[in-house]
């Protein structure tokens, strides 16, 4: 009985991960390239912490991550090599900014935009 208690201890110890703290971006520009660089790594967990809470961005992230599970080992390995390019940031006022980038895997171009939100810079949506 002893043992099985031990048992079930461990394996909750175990099966609990601890929650990762992300530190807070310092600015629009660190907030977009770590969103961006959390998605081309395949860690949305992070992705999330820099991404706005609104339904839009939820939306986003899970259909980036659903689309990155969907490639092939080979496929992954290419976007965890790909590197950003930021092709022009326009801070729109102090509280919005706008990145225009490329990812040197495709060079589509798209785009994020960034706002300031309670004291804290995150990623309010994507266009592609």
């Amino acid at each position: 009985m002893k043992s099985i208690s031990i048992g079930l201890l461990a394996l909750f110890i175990g099966c609990s991960a601890p929650t990762k703290n992300f530190p807070p971006a310092s600015s629009s520009i660190d907030a977009g390239r770590n969103y961006l660089e959390a998605c081309l790594q395949g860690d949305f967990e992070k992705a999330v912490a820099y991404a706005a809470t609104s339904e839009t961005m939820k939306l986003q992230t899970t259909n980036t991550e659903k689309n990155y599970r969907n490639l092939d080992k080979e496929g992954r390995s290419s976007f965890r090599q790909a590197s950003i390019i930021i092709l022009d940031i326009t801070d729109v006022d102090s509280l919005h900014t706008r990145m225009n980038f490329q990812y040197s895997l495709d060079k589509k171009p798209r785009q994020i935009e960034i706002e300031k939100r309670d004291g804290k810079w995150l990623v309010a949506a994507v266009k592609e």
